[in-house]
């Protein structure tokens, strides 16, 4: 038994050290992209069995809410690999892990299809008034992209008590409610707008743009991206529709002239001579 352990312990150790050096070289690289790609491969390259290891450098890399430019390629390595969820469960219910900790961790684990274990913890964070308003509203953040049917209430729960916080803090919150760009954070953006409590530069920040009107002012005008178009007057006239234009051009019209100025010129010389 005890060799056994020896041999698992020896081969954790081994896939520990290929992680450090494919992150160092990583980490050394200049082409963001290309470096992110390739320690993705490498990390799918060390087999399942590295699974563990892989998932316990994510989740020491995530529980301080500062996740680095290479946890994506980690995240990448352990999809549908459920042996992976463990290492992060146990790091996001640590107690000395951070609230944005937390929320990394908990956004890890829904990209690997676990959209359950961590909401409690999500919840319980947007609710508390003592945490930083920019984990609270990541935290919302993450509850929306795993569809939780209690966002509509965090919502508007947090509009209400707007006039409750700082001027800055009242334009965070408007601010994520323009990045969502829903029918309900549209709604409640009209509600702070007419909110009188508020300062002028808040509610008009709530304010939607002119250019960014739900529907066109003009029936022919077109709702592209968000922004109005009016439609396109110009005719594009194809070569082929040219050719076989039904209406006489000025060179046609020189032509006939021409045709008919020489066939009179000759008629008078058949005159004279005959």
């Amino acid at each position: 038994m005890s060799g056994i352990l020896l041999l698992l312990l020896s081969l954790q150790d081994s896939f520990q050290q290929q992680i450090d050096d494919s992150v160092r070289q990583f980490e050394a690289a200049g082409e963001l992209d290309q470096a992110l790609t390739l320690l993705s491969t490498q990390l799918l390259a060390l087999g399942a069995r590295a699974t563990n290891p892989i998932a316990r450098r994510l989740a020491d890399d995530l529980r301080d809410g500062m996740a680095s430019a290479a946890a994506p390629a980690f995240i990448d390595a352990l999809v549908g690999r459920p042996d992976a969820l463990a290492p992060l469960q146990d790091a996001f219910r640590d107690a000395t892990t951070s609230a944005a900790g937390r929320i990394e961790l908990a956004e890890a684990l829904l990209q690997l299809d676990d959209a359950m274990t961590w909401r409690a913890g999500l919840l319980s964070i947007t609710a508390d008034r003592k945490a930083s308003l920019t984990d609270r509203l990541h935290a919302i953040r993450v509850l929306v992209e795993a569809e939780d049917p209690g966002v509509p209430a965090l919502l508007r729960s947090l509009v209400r008590t707007l006039p409750e916080l700082t001027e800055p803090q009242q334009r965070e919150v408007v601010d994520f409610l323009v990045s969502m760009d829903t029918p309900l954070s549209r709604e409640l953006l009209v509600t702070i707008a007419a909110d009188d409590r508020l300062s002028e530069a808040v509610r008009r920040a709530a304010r939607p743009l002119p250019s960014s009107r739900a529907t066109p002012e003009d029936p022919g005008e077109k709702v592209l991206d968000g922004v109005s178009r009016a439609p396109d007057l110009r005719t594009v006239v194809k070569k082929r529709e040219t050719q076989n234009a039904g209406f006489f051009t000025m060179p046609t019209i020189l032509a006939g002239g021409v045709t008919l100025v020489l066939l009179v010129l000759l008629l008078v010389e058949v005159l004279r001579k005959g």
